[in-house]
């Protein structure tokens, strides 16, 4: 990570060395959220002066990540404290916010997902192995779809309705409900 310190309006030599050092100290705390290893990240603090008034700028430049801060107080060092607590509280947000967009987006994880069948998990079946299972010709109501399970072992009975003319289905669910399946 490229860090630049520049001094404006400051007449004092010594004074100037001496802001430059502690703005790169408080500047550790920022490069603990920026890859430095992985992408060229840049973060400028600028140091100004004007009769009271003392101004410290931070701007980050990263490929993932942009903020800048801008404080001004009577104190040099308490603008550069609360210059570098606002770039870190930016930059919190922005990280989490590209945190729990991944988490939502993230894609599904191939292969089979639990409690599951795909049709490669049955065995090839041929036309001879295929059962068929005529319909009775005349249509029936409900409640003789429902007897008509009731008495049967299959696990459902498809029917034609008489009171519409459509096709129907009467199952059993888990909980031993009669269910009936309308188009």
């Amino acid at each position: 990570m490229k860090v630049t310190v520049t001094t404006r309006h400051i007449s004092n030599k010594r004074k100037s060395e001496e802001l430059k050092a502690y703005a790169l100290e408080k500047s550790k705390r920022i490069e603990r959220y920026l890859r430095s290893g992985r992408d060229p990240s840049e973060l400028r603090i600028i140091l100004s002066t004007e009769k009271y008034r003392n101004r410290a700028e931070i701007i980050i430049n990263s490929i993932y990540l942009k903020a800048a801060s801008s404080v001004e107080t009577e104190d040099m060092h308490r603008s550069i404290d609360q210059a570098v607590d606002a770039i870190i509280k930016q930059l919190r947000k922005q990280i989490d916010k590209k945190i729990t967009s991944k988490r939502r987006s993230a894609p599904r994880p191939e292969g089979k997902m639990p409690n599951t069948q795909s049709y490669d998990d049955f065995p090839p079946t041929t036309y001879e192995d295929i059962r068929i299972h005529k319909l009775p010709p005349k249509p029936m109501s409900v409640e003789e779809a429902s007897l008509q399970l009731k008495v049967s072992d299959a696990n459902f009975v498809a029917f034609k309705n008489s009171e519409n003319g459509a096709m129907n289905v009467v199952y059993i669910n888990r909980r031993g409900q009669v269910i009936l399946i309308e188009p």
